[in-house]
């Protein structure tokens, strides 16, 4: 059985997509899941639907050759400039919908991001951000990403890798504010005037277990503790451990216990 994804319910639980069922992690779930070594390709995305790799591919979670045919990638390398996307499905999606350009603060870093109006909370729960604040609405996605852009070549980080939230930076609730007071963002406001929001920052603090240090771990077993994001915490033997949920994305499983499912 491959676990496909990793998502978040609606009701702000994260959950292991596999192939027949979902791994429910809700708080105080039991869970003992031993993981395949090899990591196998997870094929791509065409018109909406998952396709298996037609090479059952091992070592990456897409091969190249299933990269070649996945129509969303083009999404998610876009800067705004030109829309590379064909899929009718996609293209209504990012010139149909509102979106939202925010800054999301991880410990003491700040990344810039995108995502639909409709779903910005949940965004931000998904990544685990300590602190976040709208600061452009109003756009369709393309535009979206010509702001996100914007604010990425004037120093803000466009992405936090899961191996940096496993360190558990120590929440800073000033970092969003220094940068908001910044020249960076004062000029890309300038140029986009029109959809710039009154900032209020929002914090994130109650979607998290107040675990502050914990060591992380290759098992994903134990009871679970809570969530950050892509970071899952355990009670491993009576000690408190970390695990990276998408490391766990593209293997398969070879045991489990039933509790753990849906």
């Amino acid at each position: 059985m491959l676990i496909v994804r990793q998502y978040y319910s609606a009701d702000f639980v994260p959950v292991l997509q596999a192939e027949g069922c979902d791994i429910v992690l809700s708080n105080g779930a039991t869970v003992n899941l031993a993981l395949s070594t090899d990591v196998y390709c997870l094929g791509y995305t065409q018109q909406g639907a998952r396709h298996d790799c037609p090479k059952k591919a091992t070592g990456k979670k897409q091969c190249a050759t299933c990269a070649k045919e996945d129509d969303f990638l083009s999404c998610l390398r876009c800067d705004g400039a030109t829309c590379l996307q064909f899929t009718p499905q996609w293209k209504e999606d990012c010139f149909g919908k509102d979106y939202t350009v925010y800054l999301a603060s991880f410990g003491d870093k700040v990344k810039a991001g995108v995502t639909q109006t409709a779903r910005v909370r949940k965004r931000w729960v998904e990544q685990g951000a300590d602190y976040a604040v709208r600061v452009f609405s109003g756009l369709n996605g393309q535009q979206a990403r010509v702001i996100e852009s914007a604010l990425v070549r004037s120093g803000y980080i466009g992405r936090h890798t899961t191996a940096e939230k496993l360190q558990l930076p120590t929440p800073v609730e000033s970092a969003i504010q220094d940068e908001l007071e910044s020249d960076s963002i004062r000029r890309v406001t300038k140029l986009f005037q029109k959809n710039a929001l009154e900032p209020k920052i929002e914090s994130m603090q109650s979607h998290y277990p107040a675990i502050t240090t914990a060591k992380s771990t290759d098992y994903l077993n134990g009871t679970v503790l809570g969530a950050k994001g892509p970071v899952l915490f355990l009670e491993q033997n009576g000690a408190d451990r970390v695990f990276g949920l998408p490391n766990a994305v593209g293997r398969k499983v070879l045991t489990h216990t039933l509790s753990a499912f849906a």
